[in-house]
This record gives C-alpha cells, structure tokens and sequence, in this order.
C-alpha cells in the first residue's frame, strides 16, 4: 500500500513513504498515527519504527498511547532479516489504517 498522495486533518498534502522506499534494505523507516474518537473525545497516537541495529539484526518498535494524558506502552520487536521485519512493519501499518488512524508527516528532527 502506498502513502503517497493522502491528506492530513487541515487538508495539507503531503508525500510519504513511496513504495521505493520500502523495498531498500538499510533505511530506517518512521510512521506516526493519530486518531480522534469523537465519541469519546479520546485523542491516540502510534509510532511505527523499523530501523537497523549495531549487529545487523532489524528493530520494529511500536510506541503507542493516549496524547496529552499519562499512559501508552511501547513494545520492541527483533529479527534477524529485512524482508521479516517489513513484513511485520506492514503488517502493523496496515493494522492502524484499518483502525481509523491517519498517516501524519514525521519531522525526523524533533522526533
């Protein structure tokens, strides 16, 4: 599935994570979700990482939560090759669109 293209809440177009970027082994690859149940009035977030290690193995990390509130759990995963951990990292990717959460624009910088 490819980002390119989506809108953020204020309509802002944005280009993120094209399909060439997953498929080159050795780039760290960052997602930030948000979402805001109007119901509840709860306001979530998640943050994808697949990024490489000082051994060569690969860490997928979710880092998830309430925004502006205590709580959220972050959970590391490891593996020995690229391709499972993409597949993984998709996996979750894929998880959180169906869930309702929008792509936000990570500024690698701040983060």
């Amino acid at each position: 599935m490819q980002f390119a293209g989506l809108s953020n809440r204020q309509g802002v177009r944005f280009e993120a994570y094209g399909a060439d970027l997953f498929s080159r082994p050795g780039s760290p690859l960052h997602i930030r979700f948000e979402k805001y149940d109007h119901a509840d009035g709860k306001h979530r977030y998640c943050l994808l990482s697949l990024t490489p290690t000082l051994f060569g193995d690969w860490c997928v990390e979710r880092v998830s939560g309430p925004l502006n509130a205590p709580g959220g759990a972050q959970k590391r995963t490891y593996f020995a090759g690229h391709a499972e951990a993409l597949a993984i990292f998709e996996g979750f990717r894929d998880r959180q669109l169906k869930r309702g959460y929008a792509p936000i624009p990570v500024q690698l910088g701040l983060l």
